[in-house]
Order: C-alpha cells, then sequence, then structure tokens
C-alpha cells in the first residue's frame, strides 16, 4: 500500500514529511476549523456541503478564508488523486497560520487536506448497537467545526475506559449532542434531534432527507430524565455512518437491541450512500 499523501499549503507531501510551523495559531492557540468526510467507490460523500460548512465554521471564529469553494473542492480532489488505492478519509484543516506575537495571524492561514485509509467499524457496532456515555459539557461554538476537541478528548478517553464508544454532551439536564457525532432518539413512533445549538452534521442532514415524511421527526433536545424511556437511539457521522446506541451509561435502551426505526434508516442510509445518490 502506498504512504499517504497530504496537502500543505500548495505541496503534496508524504504524510510522514508534513509538517506546520510552530508559530502556528493552530498549535499555539487551537485556532482552526476542519472538516471531514470519506469517499464511497472514491468519491467524497457530498464533498460541497462539507466545504460550505467549512466556510461556515471560518465565518463563526472570524478566520479568513483566501480560497473560494470551487478551489477547496479543486485541491481535495487533487489531494484523492494522490492517494488512489481504496477508500479515504478526508480532513480539511485551516489553521490561524504564522503569528509573531502568538495573538494575530501574521500572513495567511494555513491549508491541509489529509487523506487516509477510512476507517471501518466491526459489524457488530451496527448488528448489535453500541454504548455510550453522558459528559457534562457543551461545544464552545456548538455551529463551528474547530480544533477546540479537549472536552470531546477527555469524555472519549473515559468511555473507552467504561466500554463505551462515544458519549454524550450534557448540560442543565438535557442531552445536546455527541463528541464527534449526531444524537437522534426515537419515541413513540417519533425521531427526536435537537434543532439549534449543535453543529450541522451532513450525516444528520442526510438522514432528514432520507426520512422525508414517513417518520414523524420532533426538533428538541433530548432530557436526561428521558434516556430510560426511550424506545431507540442512534447517532450518525461521516465516519460512524448510522450506529444504533443501545445503551447509555448504565441505562439500557428498551431491550438493549437495535431498534425497527433505527434499522430502517441505516438501510436508507447503505442504499443512499451504496447508489452515491447525492451526486
Amino acid at each position: 500500500m502506498c504512504k499517504p499523501v497530504f496537502y500543505v499549503d500548495g505541496k503534496f507531501i508524504p504524510e510522514n514529511q508534513a509538517s506546520i510551523n510552530v508559530s502556528d495559531l493552530g498549535l499555539l492557540r487551537g485556532y482552526g476549523i476542519f472538516d471531514f468526510t470519506r469517499t464511497y467507490d472514491h468519491e467524497p460523500f457530498r464533498l460541497k456541503e462539507h466545504v460550505e460548512r467549512l466556510e461556515n465554521s471560518a465565518r463563526r471564529i472570524e478566520l479568513d478564508l483566501p480560497w473560494n469553494k470551487k478551489e477547496l473542492i479543486e485541491i481535495t480532489y487533487r489531494t484523492l488523486e494522490k492517494n488512489p488505492e481504496g477508500e479515504k478519509g478526508v480532513r480539511i484543516v485551516v489553521t490561524g497560520g504564522r503569528s509573531l506575537d502568538s495573538f494575530k495571524p501574521a500572513g495567511e492561514p494555513s491549508l491541509i487536506v489529509m487523506v487516509n485509509p477510512v476507517h471501518v467499524y466491526p459489524s457488530r457496532c451496527y448488528d448489535e448497537g453500541i454504548k455510550v456515555i453522558t459528559f457534562p459539557g457543551r461545544r464552545e461554538i456548538p455551529e463551528a467545526k474547530t480544533l477546540n476537541y479537549i472536552h470531546a478528548i477527555k469524555a472519549l478517553s473515559r468511555g473507552r475506559r467504561e466500554g463505551a464508544e462515544e458519549a454524550l454532551y450534557t448540560y442543565d439536564g438535557i442531552v445536546s449532542e455527541c463528541m464527534v457525532c449526531s444524537f437522534f432518539a426515537v419515541k413513540d413512533g417519533r425521531i427526536v434531534t435537537a434543532g439549534k445549538d449543535i453543529l450541522d452534521g451532513i450525516t444528520r442532514r442526510t438522514v432528514l432527507e432520507l426520512v422525508g415524511k414517513s417518520i414523524p421527526v420532533e426538533y428538541r433536545f433530548v432530557t436526561l430524565s428521558e434516556i430510560s424511556s426511550l424506545d431507540e437511539a442512534f447517532l450518525s457521522s461521516s465516519a460512524h455512518e448510522i450506529m444504533p446506541i443501545v445503551t447509555v451509561d448504565k441505562t439500557k435502551i428498551s431491550d438493549g437491541k437495535p431498534g425497527p426505526i433505527t434499522k430502517e434508516v441505516i438501510e436508507k442510509f447503505r442504499n443512499y450512500t451504496r447508489n452515491k445518490s447525492w451526486q
């Protein structure tokens, strides 16, 4: 297998040679944004929407992007062409760039496109479902996909020790979203998911489009007190796709097995990606 090739500030560089300036604000202050997608049959999933979300993240943190949407998409495709073997995970990173005083940018942002083999989760995660834990906190700027993942790293580290795959942000008695995924609950035949103050997941958006009017959707936060009475729960992300949640902390969801609505969503999404229906 060929070694991954990244795009770093105008150059295509082997992964083991890629670097950024030690004065970069992404390193010094965590000032930067990113987006992530994966390929299906070598085509990046809804790349245009991911780039648009990257642009929105930049606006939210007041980071100027010197590249337009077309340029970012072209750079991503060119990087993928340098990595021809197998399905890929694609991470687009924009940092604040070099700084002379460790606060103010001294030039243009840095642009990095990282392409690696896509991570494939075991089939049992989809067939049997996963455990998640709750973790107090929330994203600093929920609508922006920033480099600040301190809460997520702490939560997921704890989750791994407890046999969990993901963690849920909780505050003021509610569940908002997962650390790296979007969260859905199912109650009384309706899908329940937050309608604001969360990251607009592209896979989440796809789920909502796919269920259309066939499954009612209620936009609100799930409360912590509701967890024990949920009929089903699942998460979504580019990396996880659609994954059933069967346990939250020590609470089993319904009978502890993936439910019928979750299974229906999984099948709809698999058909959608299999046929590359977003093109």
